[in-house]
């Protein structure tokens, strides 16, 4: 590989169950990377109860961070450039601080910054798809844009240019069993079948759009589209991949560029059976947000209303402090 990159990855307390098939995507990912020292991995284990509480009847703060621990163990034992972190103060910090930190703390160091996300798996071929396109960019000079790998079948017709080749003639079922089908996006895909897609593939094939479609997981930024002033703005409290699309549009315009490789499928299982655990007082191990408690429904109002702003130019941005006040008044 002639390119240097990090795959950075935020870990909520109550994702640790997910955790263990996570780490099985990133060993499928790694596993054949000869170059350690080219691929840098940075994970955070957050801690944070300023949202939800863990439920110590059924699990206890020791448990999750031995959780945690131990699987990174599995993959360091397979890839050693692994640094890893926990949060665990009282600072508000959630997953756009995160992803905000690691775009601006790695992209004078590496040549490409890659979001990880818990309930995602990068295909294992995801190295050679962006050494390729690298190699079509740096001669056509172009160093400022987004990788997106493909998806199966999401949400309305207008993300049909992000879904993998073989699911883009799939209705999109748009209730709470859509998880229940695999040829959503939503639903698990194990590694294996994920493999057994993506080795169909005898060469890549690249999209291109020139308009932001971001979907979070598993995206790749270049190092210059960050150096330029693209990153998640520090207004958003937890809208991240909205918020990045906001600022590469108002940033770059007509010079935006999205690339997709159109039949390397990735998995972003939205709605795994394990993504939120352990919550006190809350039975949603799928994740649907109508369900999650009224602080994170306040926490979300909130960076939705810095979305509004934002957008339109107008009103003062909300802050973790305007957060902390609409908590205190539970």
């Amino acid at each position: 590989m002639k390119n240097k990159y990090v795959i950075g990855t935020h870990v909520m307390w109550f994702e640790i169950e997910m955790f263990s098939d996570f780490i099985d995507g990133m060993i499928n990912l790694l596993e054949p990377v000869e170059e350690e020292e080219s691929v840098i991995v940075d994970l955070m284990l957050n801690m944070s109860e300023k949202l939800e509480s863990v439920d110590t009847d059924k699990i206890d703060r020791k448990q999750i961070i031995a959780k945690f621990s131990n699987e990174v163990g599995r993959l360091i034992s397979v890839h050693s450039n692994v640094t890893w972190k926990i949060h665990d103060n009282d600072e508000f910090y959630f997953h756009a601080d995160y992803r905000r930190d690691l775009n601006y703390n790695y992209c004078k160091k590496v040549d490409y910054v890659m979001w990880g996300e818990t309930d995602s798996f990068f295909p294992r071929e995801a190295f050679q798809v962006i050494e390729t396109l690298s190699e079509y960019t740096d001669q056509q000079n172009i160093h400022r844009y987004l990788l997106s790998f493909s998806d199966r079948k999401m949400w309305d017709a207008s993300w049909d240019p992000l879904v993998h080749v073989d699911y883009r003639d799939h209705k999109f079922i748009d209730d709470e069993n859509g998880h229940l089908h695999p040829k959503q996006a939503k639903s698990p895909m194990s590694v294996e079948t994920m493999n057994e897609i993506n080795g169909k593939a005898e060469e890549f094939d690249f999209g291109m759009i020139t308009y932001p479609k971001i979907s979070g997981a598993c995206l790749v930024l270049s190092s210059d589209l960050i150096k330029s002033g693209v990153n998640i703005p520090p207004c958003l409290l937890y809208n991240d991949d909205e918020g990045l699309s906001i600022l590469s549009q108002k940033l770059l315009g007509q010079n935006f560029m999205q690339f997709v490789c159109q039949n390397i499928l990735h998995v972003h299982a939205r709605r795994h059976p394990d993504k939120r655990r352990y919550v006190k007082s809350e039975e949603n191990p799928h994740s649907f947000i109508n369900k999650k408690n009224s602080d994170f429904q306040k926490f979300l109002k909130l960076s939705k209303e810095n979305i509004n702003v934002l957008v339109n130019g107008q009103g003062k941005f909300k802050e973790y402090q305007d957060l902390k006040k609409v908590l205190e008044t539970r």
